[in-house]
C-alpha cells in the first residue's frame, strides 16, 4: 500500500503535460467489441485518461481513450479481455509494427 501512496503522490505534483502537434507514439485503442467496461483499465491508466461511456453494447458501458494518451501500453497488457490495443502514428497496430520489424531483422541474416 506504501508504493500506492507514492504513486498518487507524484501523480498529483507533476501532472502529465498534453502532447501538442502531431503524435509520435503509439496510443491506446478500444476494441469496442471486446470491451466490458470491466474499469481495469481505468483504474491502472496512470495518465487518467480513460473514462468509461455508455453503450449499447453492454449495460456496463465501454471505454475511451482522449487525447492525453502517452502510449504507455499499462491499460492493453492489464486488460483481461484483450480490449485494447496500442495504435501506431500511422494507423498500425503497434504488435504487427514490432512483426515486421522483426521479420526484416531475420531476413537479413540469411
Amino acid at each position: 500500500m506504501g508504493s500506492d501512496r507514492n504513486i498518487t503522490a507524484l501523480q498529483e505534483e507533476t501532472p502529465l503535460k498534453r502532447v501538442s502537434g502531431a503524435r509520435k507514439r503509439a496510443a491506446a485503442r478500444v476494441i469496442s467489441e471486446l470491451c466490458t467496461g470491466c474499469r481495469i483499465c481505468v483504474q491502472t491508466c496512470p495518465s487518467n485518461c480513460i473514462t468509461i461511456v455508455e453503450s449499447d453494447l453492454n449495460f456496463t458501458g465501454i471505454a475511451k481513450v482522449d487525447e492525453s494518451c502517452t502510449g504507455c501500453n499499462i491499460c492493453a497488457i492489464d486488460c483481461p479481455w484483450t480490449g485494447v490495443e496500442m495504435i501506431n502514428p500511422d494507423g498500425s497496430r503497434k504488435d504487427e509494427a514490432e512483426y515486421e520489424r522483426q521479420m526484416k531483422r531475420l531476413r537479413g541474416y540469411q
